[in-house]
C-alpha cells in the first residue's frame, strides 16, 4: 500500500512539472512580438541592438540562445542594416529570440506562400481524384 501511494505521488509530481513546462512554453509563445526595420544602434559589449520599426525604436537584448541569420553574430550587425527580430519581454527587457536579415524574411515568406500553394494544389488534386473514383463507381 505504501509503495502504491509513493508511486502515485511520484507520478503526480512528474506530471505537475511537465505541465508547468508546457504552460511556460505556451505563455512565451503568446507574448512573442516582431519588429522589422533599420538598425539604429549596436552595443556588442552590452549584447544589445536597436531596431527602428514602424512604431518606434526597440532595444533588444541578445543572449547565447538568440538565433541569428546563418553565419551572422551580433558583432556582424551594423547600423543601417535592415533586420527583423522576434522577441518577448522578460524581466523588463526585450529579449531577442531570433534575428534575421530582410532577405531571409522575404525568403521565409516566399517559402510559406509556396507551401500554401502546394497544399492548395494537393487539395484540388485530391478532390478531382475523389470525383473521378465516384464517376467510375457509377
Amino acid at each position: 500500500m505504501k509503495k502504491a501511494l509513493a508511486i502515485i505521488v511520484s507520478v503526480l509530481i512528474v506530471l505537475s512539472v511537465v505541465g508547468l513546462s508546457f504552460a511556460n512554453d505556451k505563455q512565451h509563445a503568446e507574448k512573442d512580438m516582431y519588429v522589422s526595420g533599420e538598425v539604429a544602434a549596436v552595443a556588442v559589449a552590452a549584447n544589445t541592438l536597436t531596431i527602428k520599426g514602424k512604431k518606434g525604436e526597440v532595444v533588444l537584448t541578445t543572449t547565447d540562445k538568440t538565433k541569428f541569420a546563418e553565419g551572422m553574430t551580433l558583432a556582424d550587425v551594423k547600423v543601417g542594416d535592415k533586420l527583423s527580430a522576434k522577441y518577448s519581454e522578460k524581466d523588463g527587457k526585450m529579449m531577442a529570440w531570433e534575428v534575421m536579415t530582410e532577405e531571409d524574411m522575404k525568403k521565409m515568406e516566399k517559402e510559406k506562400e509556396q507551401k500554401e500553394k502546394e497544399g492548395m494544389k494537393m487539395e484540388i488534386m485530391d478532390k478531382m481524384e475523389k470525383k473521378q473514383k465516384e464517376k467510375e463507381k457509377e
